[in-house]
């Protein structure tokens, strides 16, 4: 109870509880406002017509009309393309063929160009779909009534120039909002940043102060400290996604309460993580120094910001290891989408089982420096101490005054 007293009175007296749950608050806002639409509309494109024609006149309108392309700039001709991407002012070129509307009205086939600007591959995504919806259609206006000349039916003619059609349903996400993805993502990643910095010194702001020895008599006061922590960053994480729901509209399926205890797990492993892996840090700056081997791994196998099944079968085994991990599995499941607790119990024990064992080795950890220190304080102490005399410092040792010399 001790531990968790001084422990507790040294967040309050700091930062920390403000920071936890101001900062992913803060992230919710600034990100809601940087990120204000979930796709890219009216992305600005350069038109070269070849053709100038009423045809190609008309294709370029059809083209304008699409959410998602803006046609910024017409032109009859360009030698050098890729000077348009130069100054990112626009994201594609698109290039219509001399002769364009004569092998329209010809029925013989056209190539219209489509140069992409692919160093960032999701700016141009919605450009390429909305010129593959346009060319689809253009066909379908040339080929039925080519085909309903030669005794088919509308029906008829409409199945043979498109017999498959594909019926699309996105689960989870339908609108890609980035309040499910990005936004989630940064919350979780500003609220790991900030309890790695202040969790990870704690076993040496202890041996700084001389308190590491006393803290140490019982090997379980390092799990005590943990607690406040799992409060204030369990806290702050569940109130900045709630503050998201509301403003944002993100999606959240599952239980707010049942989805605290895989939060509190990850916590309390990640401190334990964060224990383990600064124990033997000399002073504070040197553990903080040793967070890129926890965040940097933890935040990119989580699959916040890649896809998981990019990664290697061996990656997803080393994911394990880093309970950050396993809070974004559940964040997935239970908030996105919607899986019932019960659902998840496989791996809630898994995790309970995981956190256990890191808890254990913590426990470990501490029962070897207090062997280690005890052996370094008996071999420091004299064979023979004499008793100091009254009111002296507890290391003092009276020695006998010389008497004066006769003579």
């Amino acid at each position: 109870m001790k531990s968790l007293l001084d422990e507790w009175h040294y967040l309050i007296k700091s930062k920390y509880p403000i920071i936890a749950i101001i900062f992913p608050l803060v992230a919710v806002l600034a990100y809601s406002l940087l990120l204000p639409s979930s796709q890219i509309n009216e992305s600005k494109v350069v038109v070269v017509d070849q053709d100038n024609t009423s045809y190609s006149r008309q294709l370029i309108q059809k083209i304008d009309a699409s959410q998602y392309i803006q046609v910024d700039q017409i032109i009859s001709y360009t030698n050098n393309p890729e000077s348009y991407f130069y100054h990112e002012q626009y994201l594609a070129v698109i290039s219509l063929p001399k002769g364009l509307e004569e092998n329209h009205n010809r029925s013989l086939p056209n190539r219209i160009g489509l140069i992409l600007d692919n160093t960032n591959s999701q700016a141009v995504t919605f450009i390429r779909t909305a010129m593959q919806e346009i060319t689809g259609y253009e066909n379908m206006q040339l080929a039925i009534p080519a085909l309903s000349r030669t005794g088919m039916s509308i029906e008829q003619a409409q199945g043979t120039a498109s017999n498959l059609a594909v019926e699309v349903r996105s689960l989870f996400n339908p609108t890609s909002s980035y309040d499910n993805t990005t936004i989630l993502t940064f919350i979780c990643m500003f609220s790991f940043m900030m309890l790695n910095i202040n969790s990870l010194p704690i076993i040496s702001r202890l041996r700084v102060s001389h308190r590491l020895a006393g803290e140490l008599r019982n090997p379980f006061n390092p799990l005590i400290r943990i607690l406040p922590y799992v409060l204030f960053s369990t806290a702050g994480l569940i109130f900045a996604m709630g503050v998201l729901k509301w403003v944002g509209g993100s999606r959240f399926e599952g239980n707010v309460a049942l989805f605290m205890i895989p939060v509190a797990l990850y916590v309390f492993g990640s401190v334990c993580i964060n224990i383990l892996v600064a124990w033997g840090a000399a002073h504070p700056g040197i553990a903080i120094g040793r967070m890129i081997f926890i965040f940097m791994p933890a935040f990119v196998l989580s699959g916040g910001t890649m896809a998981r099944a990019l990664f290697p079968p061996l990656a997803l085994q080393i994911s394990d290891f880093f309970p950050f991990v396993w809070m974004f599995k559940f964040l997935r499941s239970m908030g996105l989408r919607g899986a019932s607790f019960q659902e998840m119990l496989p791996e809630l024990g898994s995790m309970m089982l995981y956190v256990a064992v890191l808890a254990m080795l913590v426990v470990a950890r501490g029962l070897w420096e207090k062997q280690k220190l005890a052996k370094l304080q008996k071999g420091s102490s004299p064979a023979h101490s004499e008793k100091p005399f009254p009111g002296a410092p507890p290391n003092a040792v009276s020695t006998p005054t010389p008497e004066p010399s006769k003579g």
